[in-house]
């Protein structure tokens, strides 16, 4: 899926979408949101680690989360950016 059908798709779900730009190497200790997450990496790589699942992910996957999911999160060398849809 491109990023214009995925931001199309997410608002169909009723998603708000944001997109976000990350230096490389950047990282967040552990933390939780209030709302469900759900995103695709648009470029670079970007990790999110849960007590379930510990993945990479690249240019054109997709990851979610649960709202108050526990997760550290942080990009590759080259940094990464995100289409990220958020709903409470």
């Amino acid at each position: 899926m491109d990023k214009q059908a995925f931001q199309q798709t997410l608002e169909a779900e009723g998603f708000s979408v944001v997109e976000r730009e990350i230096a490389p190497n950047g990282s967040l200790d552990e933390h939780q949101h209030d709302w469900s997450v759900r995103a695709m990496i648009t470029s670079g790589s970007f990790y999110v680690h849960t007590d379930e699942v510990q993945k990479t992910y690249t240019k054109g996957e997709v990851f979610e989360l649960d709202a108050n999911e526990p997760h550290t999160e942080g990009s590759g060398d080259t940094g990464a950016s995100l289409l990220i849809g958020r709903k409470s």
